[in-house]
C-alpha cells in the first residue's frame, strides 16, 4: 500500500485562514488569542522601531516592499515613518482586497516571492527596503525558500536592506507541516550566495514566544505548559502581556541571542548575474 504525501499548499492554507480570522489573532498565534497577540505585536513594533531607525535611511526617500503583509501591520508602522512610498503583498486573495481598501495610499499587489515568475522586472523599480517578518519560514519546499532570497535580492536597490525574521537555529533545521525553522548555517549561506551582508541579527522575542533554539526539547514544553491556560481562556492573554511585556523588553535589550525569533537586518551588497 502506497503512502500518499500531500505537498503544503500554503496559498490555500493562508486563505482559508485569514478568511476565517482576519486580524492580529489570524496572523499570529492563532491558539493564543487576540489579546496575547496584541502583546506580541507591541514587542515586534518596538524592535523594528529601535533597529530600523538605526540605519542610514532617508526614510523621505526610501521605497519600501512589505512581502506577506498580512493584515498590514508593517504597513502601519511604515505609514508613520513617512516613507517615500510603500508596497504592500500577500500571497492571499483575502488580503489583497482588503489591504487595497484599508490603505489606498499604498500599492497592494498578489506576490509568492518563492515564485519563479518574480524577478526584476515584475515591479517598476526595485526597492531601497525590503521586509518579510514571519513569513519566510512558512516557505516549506527548500528550492522555493531559496528563490524567494533571490527574488528579494533582484528587487533590492544596491546598498539597499533586506529586513526580515526566523528563528535561526544554531542545531538542524526543524521542518514541520507549515513552518520550517532553519539552521542559521543554512541561512546565511542562502543570503551570502544571493549577494547579501549580514548587518546584525537581533532577538525579537525572549520569553514570549515559544523557545525553539535550545538542545533540548525541555524549554519548549514547559513554556507551552505555562501557557495553556491562556489556550483555554484567551482572555487570560491580556493579563499575561501585563507581566511579561516589560521583562521581555528588557531582556531583549540585554540579550544577544536569543532561543526564539529574531530579526535580521541584511544589506545588498553585489548584484546577482
Amino acid at each position: 500500500m502506497k503512502v500518499q504525501i500531500v505537498e503544503f499548499d500554503a496559498k490555500s492554507y493562508w486563505e482559508k485562514r485569514l478568511q476565517n480570522n482576519w486580524g492580529l489573532g489570524g496572523v499570529g498565534h492563532t491558539g493564543y488569542g487576540v489579546y496575547y497577540n496584541r502583546w506580541l505585536y507591541k514587542v515586534r513594533k518596538k524592535v523594528f522601531n529601535q533597529h530600523i531607525r538605526s540605519l542610514s535611511l532617508n526614510f523621505e526617500q526610501s521605497k519600501v516592499l512589505d512581502i506577506g503583509s498580512g493584515t498590514g501591520f508593517y504597513l502601519d508602522i511604515w505609514k508613520s515613518l513617512r516613507v517615500k512610498s510603500v508596497t504592500g503583498s500577500d500571497i492571499t486573495k483575502v488580503s489583497v482586497k482588503r489591504l487595497k481598501k484599508l490603505y489606498p495610499e499604498f500599492s497592494i499587489v498578489r506576490l509568492d516571492i518563492g515564485s519563479s515568475l518574480v524577478g526584476e522586472d515584475f515591479f517598476e523599480d526595485k526597492f531601497d527596503v525590503i521586509t518579510a517578518f514571519d513569513v519566510l519560514f512558512h516557505i516549506v519546499d527548500d528550492e522555493k525558500f531559496r528563490k524567494a532570497v533571490f527574488n528579494i535580492s533582484r528587487l533590492t536597490t544596491s546598498g539597499g536592506y533586506f529586513i526580515f525574521s526566523d528563528n535561526f537555529l544554531h542545531s538542524k533545521t526543524i521542518k514541520n507541516t507549515h513552518q520550517v525553522s532553519r539552521s542559521i548555517e543554512e541561512i546565511s549561506n542562502i543570503l551570502e550566495d544571493a549577494g547579501f551582508r549580514i548587518v546584525k541579527r537581533v532577538p525579537m522575542f525572549v520569553l514570549m514566544n515559544i523557545p525553539v533554539d535550545t538542545r533540548s526539547n525541555w524549554p519548549s514544553l514547559l513554556w507551552r505548559l505555562l501557557m495553556s491556560p491562556v489556550r483555554i481562556f484567551n482572555v487570560l492573554g491580556f493579563l499575561y502581556g501585563v507581566i511579561l511585556f516589560p521583562l521581555e523588553i528588557l531582556l531583549i535589550r540585554v540579550s544577544k541571542e536569543s532561543p526564539s525569533t529574531e530579526m535580521m537586518i541584511c544589506q545588498k551588497m553585489r548584484q546577482l548575474i
